[in-house]
């Protein structure tokens, strides 16, 4: 196995540095390039550095000459020249930063498929052990306050020991004691809790260990997609847990449960050159570390995964939501499945084949030679070389079989991600478009990614722009919101500002800049005049208090440290603005719509997480599980997210019942003021037979018939809206809102309520109203109905269109017309009574007269010339009668004598 040039040549530069760990200061010798953080991250994986002058401690060298020295033990090499071959080209794979041992797959609990009736009970058992520690960890978390309270009392109480022990003489320690008690602690643990005061106390219940439950079921495609009863309560259990594993079909079931034994990450995009792509490098590289797994995992499952396939995409300019960007990363995953096949096949000639492969050979044959056709038809510049490159492994396995018929998997590894400079793993991750670097002297200083630059130096887009807009100036010289100027006007000298100017430089935030540690508390306190307590908080915001507004820290903050975003970024075209919108904030059918363009070459398949808000609720993980379901996802997962720090219930408390004052003496008063009359919310019913009117109008040109029931008293208490040549519909939603609303009328709701709510409502039809003299418009039938509701029974005269007295302009009649002699005739009583309800009761000779009228003017005038001017009011009305005079219209009284004639 020769060495390629395309790996053994990667350039790197060694330098000494120390690194604060755990135990102490540790000198090393890493890349020039890589962060603290990064050479931190390969320690942690391979130990502390054993030998000072290898790179990084000597443990990628010791782990790669283990894998050579085991290949070449097993017969996969054929001298030690090729295995010292595979030995440095591993190692410089590592030292260059192109890849790194990943981490092993987690092997999940395997419950029943969701339409078992076994599974509702396995979930619930698992569901339970989860509710009962969080449940149990609570309750012990207070009632260990409780008992460290009980000991603090017998500790803080001076006097003699055995009276300040005995709750009988401390009273302090029996309300602790009696606390403790009502939370569920026994007398025993009680005495032992005063026994040990002062003494170090074991806690009731390991709080930091909560049961780790990771749990896969099966389900039919065609149950989660329609969302039936099973699916809806492993939406629940997912929901809930955040840990329920769904896989859609048996074969994903049984390899989601084998788990992984040890696993490795390329980056893909490391790979990406001025020239293109180094298709020859990259799968070499894929190929060494293929069999790297093939020595490493012996009878154990292991899986081989990329890095920086989004990055890889976003330096090209393309979409991750674009049909170019699916085929180009299922081009990539399909080239990687073609060269780690191959090298499996190579070691299955030497080790032989895996009896999966023996079982299923014609299945897995079948199974490359339908990737090798799929390859073929994308529409990718790697999409021919990742044809042949299955076309290969076809031909090895059919020839010496597989040692492993899945290995290539897009799993997350963050750890892994951590060694390669925080690329991201899985299907398509795309890092931020603003990175850290770390200068000389150790300052991590933001900078823009290498996809992000690539992507817009390709796009020959205006860098300094995009600079500034997601990297910021660096100052708050010449902010259009808080600058120098400002500052100073508000109370700030040259020194604080220049404080907060060095900050800024590795800051996260303005108003991290402007903390009180930067600026001075003393300044904070004697010129703004900060009070010490608040200055104390650690979320004190000294430019809130300084009275800027959010707006404006958030614009000055743009100004100075950037958005960390290109996609808003108006210096850019709108295509490559779709470019970045893509890789920062995917949409969910874009995410899925890449995840089953990569599964359909992966081997293994990765639960695909779907993040829920925590005020969803299981009926959301329902739809959304539906919608992965029905997008093709191999497996899927519910992510919810955990509640907010501030998250708390907004509870109204408890009214406090205040004691009734003793009973006094009824107070007689000669007149009733007010009568408040309150009434119960039990249903008043109608009598049976039951008075009321009939309307009918048409409103718009479409016939409503209003019906209203009565009660004895003349109160509304029922109504129907009949309509016709409606849709059966609309005509039955009207008869059910007639019904609720004759409900809350016969509940006691009043109907000036129902009135305001549904007056001037506005729908079709509307329009003009006839056959009704009230009347004569209306905005939709609800509006005529309570117009005509508030007309008849509340006197609401406000919401007729017409006049119902018919005055002229100037209110002053129609002249001789309005005289008494051209009085209306009196009505006959059948127009406004109804004969039947009456059963004859009402004589047909019975008429209304009218009433309520002034007397007539020659009365009047007869009854002013035997009365005198009133000395209160004016009018002539003072009237003798008897010994006292009294006014007919003011009501004043005396004992004055007639007048002189």
């Amino acid at each position: 196995m020769r060495s390629q040039s395309g790996i053994v040549d990667q350039p790197y530069r060694a330098e000494r540095r120390e690194l604060e760990r755990c135990n102490g200061v540790v000198e090393v010798l890493a890349p020039s390039t890589w962060t603290d953080a990064r050479v931190e991250a390969w320690l942690d994986w391979f130990g502390e550095p054993q030998a000072a002058d290898e790179l990084l401690g000597g443990g990628p060298a010791r782990y790669a000459e283990g894998l050579a020295k085991a290949g070449l033990a097993k017969g996969l090499f054929a001298d030690p020249a090729d295995a010292g071959a595979f030995q440095d080209a591993l190692l410089t794979t590592m030292l260059s930063g192109l890849a790194t041992p990943g981490s092993a797959g987690l092997a999940l609990t395997p419950l029943p498929d969701i339409a078992e009736i076994e599974f509702r009970h396995a979930a619930e058992a698992q569901l339970g052990r989860l509710r009962s520690h969080a449940l149990a960890s609570r309750a012990a978390e207070r009632l260990d306050a409780a008992l460290a309270q009980v000991g603090d009392t017998v500790q803080r109480c001076h006097g003699d020991a055995k009276a300040c022990a005995d709750p009988r003489k401390n009273s302090a320690l029996a309300r602790a004691a009696r606390r403790a008690r009502d939370l569920g602690a026994d007398d025993r643990m009680i005495s032992e809790a005063i026994a040990l005061a002062g003494a170090s106390r074991t806690p009731l219940l390991d709080h930091s260990a909560p049961p780790k439950i990771s749990m896969v079921a099966s389900g039919s495609r065609a149950t989660v997609s329609a969302g039936d009863d099973n699916a809806s309560f492993a939406a629940q259990i997912g929901w809930e847990t955040s840990a329920l594993t769904l896989a859609l079909s048996l074969e994903d079931t049984e390899v989601l449960v084998r788990g992984s034994g040890f696993g490795a990450v390329i980056d893909a995009c490391a790979f990406q050159k001025d020239v293109g792509f180094d298709i020859q490098g990259f799968t070499y590289a894929v190929h060494i570390w293929a069999t790297a797994l093939e020595i490493e995992r012996g009878e154990q499952p292991a899986r081989l995964g990329l890095a920086g396939v989004g990055d890889w995409l976003l330096t090209q300019g393309l979409s991750l939501a674009s049909s170019d960007g699916r085929d180009g990363a299922a081009a990539l995953w399909a080239l990687t499945v073609g060269a780690a096949l191959s090298a499996s096949a190579e070691a299955a000639a030497s080790l032989g084949a895996e009896p999966a492969f023996i079982q299923d050979r014609q299945i897995v044959l079948r199974g490359l030679a339908e990737r090798r056709v799929r390859a073929a038809a994308l529409r990718s510049p790697l999409a021919s070389e990742a044809a042949t490159a299955l076309a290969m492994a076809h031909g090895l396995a059919k020839k010496h079989g597989l040692r492993s018929c899945a290995l290539i998997s897009a799993f997350e590894d963050p750890e892994a991600a951590l060694r390669l400079g925080s690329r991201p793993t899985g299907w398509a991750g795309v890092a931020s478009p603003v990175s850290v670097t770390q200068t000389a002297d150790g300052l991590l200083v933001p900078a823009f990614s290498a996809a992000a630059f690539g992507c817009l130096s390709g796009a020959k887009a205006d860098i300094d722009a995009a600079r500034r807009h997601a990297l910021g100036h660096g100052s708050l010289i010449d902010s259009p919101a808080i600058d120098h100027a400002v500052l100073q006007a508000r109370g700030f000298t040259s020194h604080e500002i220049e404080q907060v100017e060095d900050a800024l430089r590795s800051a996260n935030g303005l108003r991290q800049a402007f903390a009180p540690a930067i600026v001075g508390a003393g300044f904070l306190s004697d010129v703004l005049g900060a009070p010490s307590r608040a200055l104390a908080q650690a979320d004190f915001d000294t430019l809130a208090f300084a009275g800027f507004s959010p707006a404006e820290i958030l614009t000055a903050e743009h100004h100075a440290l950037g958005t960390g975003r290109l996609a808003d970024c108006e210096a850019l075209s709108p295509e490559i603005r779709a470019v970045f919108l893509s890789a920062e904030a995917p949409v969910l059918a874009d995410r899925l719509a890449m995840v089953v363009a990569v599964e359909t070459f992966a081997c293994l398949p990765v639960p695909v997480e779907l993040h829920l808000p925590f005020d969803s609720r299981p009926a959301d993980g329902a739809r959304l599980q539906a919608a992965a379901a029905r997008a093709g996802v191999r497996a899927l997962r519910l992510q919810r997210a955990e509640p907010p720090a501030s998250f708390k219930l907004d509870l109204p408390e408890e009214p406090v019942e205040t004691p009734r004052p003793a009973a006094r003496e009824p107070i007689v008063t000669e007149r009733v003021i007010e009568k408040i009359v309150e009434r119960d919310r039990s249903r008043r019913k109608l009598p049976d037979r039951r008075k009321g009117y009939i309307q009918k109008a048409a409103v718009g040109g479409h016939k409503v018939y209003l019906h209203t029931g009565e009660y004895d008293d003349g109160e509304v208490g029922e109504i129907f809206i009949d309509m016709h040549k409606e849709g059966a519909a609309f005509r039955s939603l009207m008869n059910n809102f007639a019904i609720a609303v004759s409900l809350g009328l016969q509940h006691g709701v009043p109907l000036d309520e129902f009135v305001d709510a549904f007056v001037f409502t506005r729908f079709e039809p509307a329009g003009p109203v006839t056959g009704n003299d009230s009347i004569k418009s209306a905005t939709s039938i609800l509006d005529y109905v309570f117009r005509e509701l508030g007309v008849s029974y509340l006197g609401r005269d406000d919401l007729a269109n017409a006049d119902p007295q018919e005055f002229n302009a100037d209110g002053l009649g129609h002249g001789k017309a309005d005289a008494p002699e051209a009085a209306a005739e009196p009505l006959p009583a059948s127009k406004f009574i109804s004969k039947g309800f009456s059963r004859g009761a009402a004589t047909d000779n019975l008429v209304f007269l009218p009433f309520g009228g002034r007397k007539l003017e020659d009365s009047g005038r007869a009854a002013s010339s035997e009365a005198d001017f009133c000395p209160a009011c004016g009018d002539i009305a003072l009237t003798q009668r008897g010994a006292i005079t009294v006014c007919d219209s003011c009501g004043t009284q005396s004992n004055r004598s007639e007048p002189a004639s």
